[in-house]
This record gives structure tokens, C-alpha cells and sequence, in this order.
């Protein structure tokens, strides 16, 4: 089975549209989102809505989800926590209930789908480094991890008993995984990438040919854009969408 990994969508439409197409064209039969589902964006009703109808969803608990649920918490600047009290005064009360049950962590047919780390998977950590990511495979329990967090997709595969190497797989072309090693992959942003590249990022895993696509999809980001500023959100949020940083 083919499974579309999607992270930090940041109630983006527009972006989660295209790489629900892309995903579907490639004959996807299952969805898993590793949370961040909104924020940010001004989309984060039909983004929801359009999340949970996706084929199989599986789900887990972003920071900014968290932050929906758990009001109180500590936020960067004033422009996230205006961002985070708007988004919560649109959602549905089913939204609010389904992001509340998610678990900050699931293993699914050997793999574990987790939004920062496996390592302290509440502690909001970004895996910056072959170290870090290193400290992810040693608490996960499985060889295969799928993170988001960064919003820069990577590929990491364990390449002693104690260490760690990205490598930089081909856009587009699957990348088989060595069943004997253990793997971490970012599978980047759909929503808000932050690599310097504005196309939303998601990953295709193929269960039976044991691989990960990594696929990188155009969409509107000016319209995208221009419904933040109408919503009134801070622009940076939408001047971030075009440079992808």
C-alpha cells in the first residue's frame, strides 16, 4: 500500500489541495498527518474538513494542534499567539474534539508516525542535526520514523551502532530503504516549507517496495497569501509562503 505522509499543513488550503491530488494521482490509498494540522494559515475550517476526509487518516499531535487544545501555553511572539487565538475562535467544536484525542505519538504496521521527536515526543524538540536525529532512532521502537517539525524535508539512516547521516535523496525518485538499518525522515511542509523552496513538501511511502518518495508540488501561494492578510493574521505569515522561508 501506498501511504501520503503529510506534516505541518498550517491551515493551508491551497497547499493541501495540490499535494492531495498529486498523492491521489499516484495512486495513494492511505493519509497520515503528523500534525500542525493549522495555524498560521486562514484556511483552518476547510482545512480540517478536508483533513479528516482523507482515505484512512491517521493523525498525531502537532505543537500548534497542542496549542488549540491546551490554552495557557507559552508562545514565541504576538504574532503566533494572535494567530493561535484566531484559529481557535473558527474551528468546530468536532475539530477541537478530534485534535484533543490525537496522542503526541503512533506506531502503524511497524512504523512509528511521530510530528518532533521520538525521543520526547511533548518536549517540541527540532531535529537540526545527525545527533539529534540520532537520539530519535535510539527511543524509537521501530527502524522506520516519520517526523515533521522543521518544515525542511531530510532523510537520515543509522550508519554505525552509534551514529547517524543525512542523505539527499532524488525529488521524485524512490529511495529504497535497507531493511537491516534504521531510518528518520522529515517529510518537510505542506503548508509553510522553510527551505527556501515556496512548493508544499510531502512524502509518498511505499509499504511494499519498502520506499519513500519525496515529492515537492506548486500551488497558489499568493492566494493563500492574500486570505491571511484579509483575515487580518500578521503578513510576515503570508510573505513566507513565496520565499519558502
Amino acid at each position: 500500500m501506498k501511504i501520503a505522509i503529510l506534516s505541518d499543513i498550517h491551515s493551508n488550503l491551497e497547499a493541501l489541495t495540490a499535494c492531495r491530488e498529486r498523492a491521489l494521482a499516484h495512486g495513494v490509498e492511505q493519509f497520515v498527518c503528523l500534525g500542525d494540522c493549522v495555524g498560521y494559515g486562514a484556511d483552518p475550517v476547510a482545512t480540517m474538513d478536508m483533513l479528516l476526509s482523507l482515505p484512512g487518516l491517521v493523525s498525531v499531535l502537532g505543537n500548534h494542534d497542542e496549542h488549540m487544545i491546551l490554552e495557557g501555553n507559552t508562545l514565541p511572539s504576538p504574532q503566533v499567539k494572535q494567530a493561535v487565538d484566531w484559529t481557535r475562535k473558527q474551528l468546530r467544536r468536532e475539530h477541537l474534539d478530534y485534535l484533543g484525542a490525537l496522542p503526541y505519538l503512533r506506531i502503524e504496521r511497524g512504523v512509528t508516525y511521530v510530528h518532533a521527536s521520538a525521543a520526547r515526543p511533548y518536549e517540541w524538540n527540532y531535529l537540526l542535526d545527525a545527533d539529534q536525529v540520532w537520539e530519535c532512532m535510539q527511543a524509537a521502537e521501530t527502524s522506520l520514523v516519520f517526523i515533521g517539525h522543521v518544515h525542511v524535508p531530510s532523510l537520515y539512516r543509522e550508519v554505525r551502532a552509534d551514529s547517524a547521516e543525512q542523505v539527499v535523496p532524488q525529488e521524485g525518485k524512490a529511495f529504497v530503504l535497507n531493511p537491516s538499518q534504521r531510518y528518520v525522515v522529515n517529510v518537510g511542509s505542506v503548508g509553510q516549507p522553510r527551505d527556501d523552496d515556496n512548493r508544499a513538501s510531502f512524502v509518498i511511502y511505499d509499504e511494499e517496495r519498502n520506499s519513500v518518495t519525496f515529492q515537492r508540488v506548486s500551488y497558489d501561494y499568493s492566494v493563500a497569501g492574500r486570505k491571511i492578510l484579509a483575515a487580518g493574521l500578521h503578513p510576515f505569515f503570508a510573505e513566507r509562503l513565496e520565499t519558502g522561508r
